[in-house]
């Protein structure tokens, strides 16, 4: 009864709008805008984006390079095309009812992001330079060249973000509590995948030989995305073929002999790492597809921390009409893996206690499926529909034991996550857009780590865009969310937030935002009863839901000779922070709510080409003050420094790359594990360096891309994680044939 009387107030608002715009939709002759996108070379580009400004209306090129926009309505309008590596441009056109009218563009290559369209920031498509909040992006361009084959190692190489082993941290949002309850959020194709259970990031659930791009929004995302955004959103946007696409990847590579000789716990032959991936797609007027395939096995430089994993991943496109479209999705993965927790000791760094049951292994299978159907209603009105699941499992098992004498080690659980979103956007005005929606989710858990749990939550979104005058924008909007876990009370949270932009000069912005955060805790996070490694945890059902309030202040410029400056400023408070903690009366690990938490810093970045075209360089640096305000201590495992530079040279169809990351020792962990494990007190600051070198065959006449990699080439010893020896220098090699 509570809870109904805290969701009609704010739903009858809503359903009333809603009613309101749909029946304020009015009908009227329209008219019809085609033509081509080409490239410096006149050759046509594929898949660049394409909108009328002011309206829902647009459309991205097929494999000549052409579009179509129906439905426009008659009067002036702005029309702008847009492409990653490409300036934007701009063309005004006044179109006449019923008028077919045609109109080509010739794109100019650029460095420069503000041609990029951002999809994430505003849940719909945006120019860079119109949001508030800090962005990062990574390209198929950059991912390719570098080799990367999972998603953690591509967000290894962006700017203000560091991994520690499985879990994501971004700008200090996140500590380590060994990947429960992420305070990032992924979606994929703008779905949500976080595991039901432990609220975690999967990593080979995503399907990285088909992505498209990865958008990184740093700060508080909770008032579009709501729960599990409190530290900023990652969407992996996978590629849409537009013409016929078949590609095979082979790659085949080794670890090296560690740096002390003692280390070394195999013998003559090295520990190999292979891996394969499959893709073929097409398009065929109104569908389109993309199917693929992978297969990894490493043996791992750590004992008992091999591998082998397998995915499947498929996507289809359906156009009913010029205004009705669908898309299905489907990721499979599974993964056998060693039970790898820390080291003996420091002189035996990579291997495990000697207590360890070396045929223990942990099998995972995750399965996500979503499809999204969307429609124009008008001109001014948009709609679409999503629905989606994530189905997770995994078992301990073991050869040699069935665990009656250490039962806590035996750890199991399936879960179920089901959603359904929907989202409207309504062109209010000329540079005026209203984007709203409802969103819902369903859990369920049959686990023996977790026992038997059920949850759901249910929130209420919208956010009004407004561009005020050609140099100032401007964004406000909120998000009332509701969550709950075996029918307990509800976590009930409003979530504002506004953002301002402003363009003084040419090439130059200035943003500002401000908003507030809240991530409700994992059912993991309640209720985990298991061991590790001989360390125990223990539920805490009582946690409290974390809340935050977020501002920052960013610059960008474009500066001389093609370089784009960025600066931002971020001020981030927490309420009831949730962090592991060891109970010195028995010794097990609890989550707990720390009464205040304050992350404050400042981040740098610069890219572009100031040497010529064939010299891409860039550099990224951010700096944390992460202080829990209870204890006035410094908060556990953040960097406090985080250094990031890159650079590629291409010249007549060869490339090489360098990329170099910096994280500072971490200053605070947690002192009671050097009770436990030896040597944990030991760990020093990162300095990595990975070298790259490919060459694309296209002027023989053979469609092959041959890459060779070096990472960590200098073999410098740290660690991400306590008692947890980071990848020594490994060696690759890969052959990518494109049919």
């Amino acid at each position: 009864m509570t809870i109904a009387r805290c969701v009609f107030p704010a739903v009858r608002p809503f359903v009333w709008t809603v009613l309101f715009l749909i029946a304020s939709l009015a009908s009227a002759q329209n008219a019809t805008l085609s033509g081509r996108v080409t490239g410096p070379d006149g050759e046509p580009l594929v898949g660049a984006n394409v909108i009328v400004r002011g309206t829902v209306l647009g459309s991205a090129t097929d494999r000549d390079g052409r579009f179509s926009i129906w439905r426009i309505p008659a009067g002036s309008h702005t029309v702008v095309c847009s492409m990653i590596g490409y300036e934007k441009k701009s063309q005004q056109t006044n179109l006449t009812a019923g008028e077919n009218a045609v109109m080509d563009f010739g794109m100019k290559e650029s460095t420069v992001q503000t041609g990029v369209v951002i999809v994430t920031a505003g849940k719909h498509a945006q120019s860079f330079e119109e949001i508030p909040v800090s962005i990062a992006t990574m390209d198929s361009r950059e991912i390719e060249a570098r080799g990367i084959e999972t998603l953690d190692n591509a967000l290894r190489k962006i700017s203000g973000v560091n991994i520690a082993e499985d879990q994501v941290n971004i700008r200090g949002s996140s500590g380590y509590s060994r990947a429960l309850g992420s305070r990032v959020l992924l979606l994929v194709d703008g779905a949500p995948v976080l595991a039901g259970d432990a609220g975690e990031i999967k990593f080979d659930i995503v399907p990285m030989f088909a992505v498209d791009r990865i958008e990184v929004v740093k700060g508080a995302g909770s008032a579009l995305y709501g729960s599990s955004a409190l530290g900023g959103v990652i969407n992996v946007l996978t590629r849409e073929p537009r013409s016929r696409v078949a590609r095979v990847r082979l790659s085949t590579g080794f670890w090296d002999n560690p740096y002390f000789s003692e280390w070394k716990w195999w013998g003559a032959s090295p520990r190999w790492r292979n891996s394969m991936d499959l893709q073929y797609g097409d398009a065929h007027g109104p569908f389109s597809y993309l199917v693929g395939a992978g297969a990894r096995n490493d043996q791992g430089f750590r004992q008992n921390d091999d591998f082998v994993r397998w995915n499947l991943n498929g996507r289809a496109w359906y156009r009913f009409a010029s205004d009705r479209n669908l898309s299905v999705s489907v990721n499979h993965s599974t993964n056998e893996r060693g039970n790898w927790v820390y080291w003996r000791n420091l002189s035996n760094a990579l291997q495990p206690p000697v207590s360890t049951d070396l045929s223990e292994s942990i099998v995972s299978v995750k399965t996500q499926a979503s499809a999204l159907y969307r429609q124009i209603h008008s001109a001014s009105f948009a709609s679409s529909l999503r629905v989606s699941f994530y189905r997770t499992s995994f078992e301990t098992s073991s050869d040699t034991s069935d665990f009656s004498f250490r039962p806590s080690d035996k750890t199991q659980s399936t879960t179920w996550l089901l959603g359904a979103e929907w989202q409207g956007s309504y062109t209010l005005a000329q540079r005026n857009l209203l984007t709203f929606g409802a969103d819902a989710n369903y859990t369920t858990v049959d686990s023996r780590t977790y026992g038997q749990r059920t949850g759901w939550s249910g929130a209420l979104y919208a956010q009004d865009e407004i561009a005020l005058n050609s140099v100032w924008h401007l964004s406000a909007g909120a998000r009332f969310d509701l969550t709950s876990i075996d029918s307990m009370d509800a976590d009930m949270q409003v979530n504002p937030r506004i953002g301002m932009t402003y363009q003084p000069w040419e090439q130059g912005a200035l943003r500002a935002a401000y908003g507030w955060g809240f991530r409700s805790p994992s059912i993991a996070e309640r209720y985990a009863t298991a061991s590790a490694g001989g360390i125990l945890t223990k539920p805490n059902p009582d946690l409290k839901a974390e809340r935050s309030t977020s501002y920052e202040f960013g610059f960008k410029q474009l500066l001389p000779y093609d370089v784009t400056f960025d600066a931002a400023v971020f001020w981030n408070d927490y309420d009831n922070l949730v962090e592991p903690m060891i109970d010195p009366t028995d010794g097990r690990i609890l989550f707990r709510n720390i009464t205040q938490a304050r992350i404050q810093g400042y981040e740098l970045s610069l890219e572009g080409r100031p040497l010529g075209d064939w010299v891409l360089l860039s550099a990224g640096y951010t700096y944390l003050y992460p202080r829990d305000m209870t204890t006035g201590s410094v908060l556990k495992y953040r960097p406090r420094h985080l250094l990031y530079l890159s650079g590629d040279v291409h010249y007549a169809g060869f490339s090489f790359g360098a990329d170099f990351r910096h994280l500072s020792r971490i200053e605070n962990i947690d002192r009671e594990l050097t009770i436990i494990i030896p040597d944990s007190e030991e760990r020093v600051a990162a300095y990595v360096t990975d070298l790259r070198a490919s060459w694309i065959a296209a002027s023989v006449g053979l469609p092959l891309r041959i890459s060779f990699f070096v990472d960590n080439v200098f073999q410098y010893n740290y660690s991400e994680v306590v008692a947890n020896l980071a990848p020594i220098r490994s060696y690759r090699m890969s052959l990518e044939a494109m049919f």
